[in-house]
């Protein structure tokens, strides 16, 4: 009986490092066998939430629990674009979908996800910070990419004015950003002119 409330200790001490989440091989690393948790999931302790992605429902739902499951489902390295902004509360953005960055060779292949947007990039570690646990693309790097996506010029706009405001850009870097988004708008109205 001991190894049993033992290994469902590790099983929860686990989950709680990842918003209540886990997945097959994080059981393999924690020394817990997958059937264990199918015999939780027949027991209504485990919720299957997609193919290899499980959370343990004795621990409480957080604010960003839906950030982080879409980051594991993805086999992400980090949130990043849109959700990037809202995360680090740069700009008022409502995402319809979870933008996660992979690795450019990465291939998602669980079923499910329709709330996921996968956008391939290749970060590097100074590209990526953390939020609540949630491996998350600095501000730079989020703005640059809703730049390329075409988010609104007023919520990039904002966001750029609170990164000034709380020091999270350099000069430079804050420059840069403001010229990718005057060249965006500049191809999108010469674009609309042309059309």
């Amino acid at each position: 009986m001991s190894e049993f409330l033992g290994t469902y200790d590790r099983l929860v001490a686990l989950a709680a490092t990842q918003h209540g989440f886990v997945r097959p091989r994080d059981l393999a690393e924690a020394g817990i066998r997958p059937a264990y948790v199918h015999q939780l999931l027949r027991a209504g302790r485990v919720e299957q939430r997609a193919q290899g992605l499980y959370r343990v429902l004795a621990l409480p739902r957080g604010v960003n629990d839906e950030l982080y499951e879409a980051l594991l489902w993805a086999d992400g390295d980090a949130i990043g674009g849109e959700s990037a902004l809202s995360l680090w509360s740069l700009a008022d953005v409502n995402p319809r979908r979870i933008t996660v960055v992979v690795r450019p060779a990465h291939r998602v292949r669980r079923k499910g996800g329709a709330n996921v947007h996968v956008v391939s990039e290749a970060l590097r570690l100074r590209d990526i910070d953390e939020i609540d646990g949630i491996p998350v693309v600095r501000p730079n790097v989020a703005i640059a990419q809703a730049i390329r996506a075409g988010v609104e010029k007023s919520l990039i706009e904002q966001a750029l004015m609170n990164s000034r405001s709380r020091q999270l850009l350099a000069p430079l870097v804050e420059a840069r950003l403001f010229i990718a988004l005057d060249e965006r708008s500049t191809v999108a109205a010469v674009g609309a002119s042309e059309g």
